[in-house]
């Protein structure tokens, strides 16, 4: 909460925390702090804006490969049968 990180500060959220030390208060500030990674993206999903996306990824696999390539690997290939 302190460092601002993006949009924490959209969320609300606890620091999770235990006043001992031992390995059991450990135990138990790590299932918390799952548990309010949960609440924080439930919290994310319900502010992603409805309508149509567009996958910037796959525009990789849109592209023509170079032919000239593609050619080499395939007689190489057959070559080898």
């Amino acid at each position: 909460k302190l460092d601002h990180y993006e949009c924490y500060d959209e969320f609300d959220w606890e620091i999770q925390r235990q006043k001992e030390g031992d390995s059991l208060a450990r135990y138990l500030v790590q299932i918390s702090e799952m548990t309010e990674s949960i609440k924080i993206i439930q919290q994310a999903l319900v502010g992603i804006p409805g309508g149509p996306y567009e996958n910037l990824e796959i525009r990789c696999f849109d592209q023509e490969r170079d032919s000239e390539w593609n050619d080499f690997v395939l007689i190489n290939v057959y070559s080898l049968t």
